[in-house]
């Protein structure tokens, strides 16, 4: 089925993005298991297709395809290093994953490259997620909070994840227990904030991740070393905690922050915007 045909860049925004880690690609088609169906995605002149037993509403929301991401980038052609991210990357969109997805994915990511960080997710989902057969190509689901709190911190030790082991059963005997994880979306983001950091294993970046990638709080803003980079050559914040300058960052750049960050973040990962070699300044 069609599902539309605005600009939207698959490959970076499922792959190569690091958003989210569970994705394949297979002949220029994407696979993944999205709310509890494998799906395929790919494009062609038409548009984006899916194939599998997906709401193709559900997975406009789930690729954030019904926002206007030229209004967004209105918002920032004053700032030379945004309006550079967005011309470079006009196809990438930020997710709106579920929010248990987003939360053991980027427990998984601390202290961890891309690479690694796509294996244990694969490694998780393998070995503890509803296993589904789409056209010849195993697809798996994250395992649920139930099947993750009971399988242990030597299992999940088995799959190479470390000192992460208790980070993953603590968080998901709290979901399990009644933690209100789907509630935070309607929360203001500071009071949501607040309630994922006391999860095991969740920290301020963690918790604005899972925010701007599973919850729709689009003013949260991750920061690790990649950004506080960023922040530093580009936008001049110095000499500040990073928990101090995701403050500066949501207030400067407002409620469209975490979307600009996903652009920035991207761009500066894969050395795409040198700057001043260029010319460009950072800011007006």
């Amino acid at each position: 089925m069609l599902i539309g045909n605005e600009p939207l860049d698959l490959r970076l925004t499922l792959m190569d993005s690091a958003q989210c880690f569970h994705w394949i690609e297979r002949d220029g088609r994407f696979g993944a298991v999205v709310g509890g169906a494998p799906v395929w995605l790919w494009r062609d002149g038409e548009g984006v297709h899916a194939e599998g037993d997906c709401d193709p509403g559900m997975l406009r929301v789930y690729l954030d395809m019904d926002r206007d991401y030229a209004a967004v980038a209105a918002e920032y052609d004053a700032i030379p290093a945004a309006r550079e991210a967005i011309r470079l990357f006009d196809g990438l969109r930020v997710l709106n994953q579920p929010p248990w997805e987003a939360l053991i994915a980027f427990i998984l990511s601390a202290n961890n490259n891309v690479s690694r960080i796509r294996s244990l997710v694969r490694a998780l989902c393998e070995g503890y997620g509803a296993r589904h057969e789409s056209g010849g190509v195993p697809l798996y689901a994250f395992p649920t909070p139930q099947r993750l709190a009971d399988c242990g911190e030597e299992a999940l030790r088995a799959l190479k994840v470390g000192y992460r082991a208790p980070f993953l059963t603590g968080t998901a005997c709290r979901v399990r227990d009644g933690f209100a994880l789907e509630a935070l979306a309607d929360l203001p983001y500071e009071a949501a904030h607040k309630q994922l950091t006391t999860l095991p294993g969740v920290g301020d970046k963690v918790a604005d991740c899972v925010l701007l990638f599973g919850c729709g709080h689009a003013e949260a803003f991750p920061v690790d070393v990649w950004v506080a980079r960023l922040l530093r050559d580009w936008f001049g914040m110095t000499g500040r905690s990073r928990p101090a300058l995701a403050r500066e960052a949501r207030s400067r750049l407002g409620a469209h922050a975490g979307l600009m960050q996903q652009f920035l973040f991207h761009a500066a990962r894969v050395g795409a915007m040198a700057l001043k070699e260029q010319g460009v300044s950072p800011e007006p």
